[in-house]
């Protein structure tokens, strides 16, 4: 399996964490924006990443050397109604195959929760959150 078919494959597999069957809904706090975490969070240990949950809910990955400039790779987990397989995961998993394929690299990984607003109403809590605003 290359890298690509790698990050599709993981992109469908946390699609199918939805609180509608058929289609993809995941809301921040329910049970399937949950199973997201669990996976998301073994596939970045998997890749030796420092994983913790912090206080807005954002799941984080630390890779790499902490004592230098690190990049920051970080979309959301959450989704709107109705959703495609790919939005907000795929730049989490991306971030996630960066590890993997680049030893030398300093990288944190963000899934960010309630981007899309669905569950309360305000939109970018853990960008917000992350930004400190």
């Amino acid at each position: 399996m290359t890298r690509a078919e790698k990050v599709i494959a993981r992109c469908r597999q946390l699609a199918a964490f939805s609180e509608q069957p058929g289609r993809i809904t995941r809301t921040f706090l329910s049970a399937p924006m949950h199973d997201v975490h669990r996976l998301a969070g073994q596939w970045m240990r998997e890749a030796d990443m420092d994983v913790t949950i912090d206080a807005a809910g954002n799941i984080r990955g630390l890779f790499g050397p902490q004592d230098r400039p690190r990049l920051l790779i970080a979309s959301h987990l959450d989704t709107v109604i109705d959703a495609g397989a790919f939005d907000g995961i795929l730049g989490v998993v991306l971030g996630i195959a960066m590890a993997e394929a680049s030893p030398d690299l300093s990288l944190e990984v963000i899934g960010f929760s309630e981007e899309e607003s669905i569950r309360f109403g305000f939109p970018f809590i853990g960008s917000r959150a992350v930004a400190g605003t």
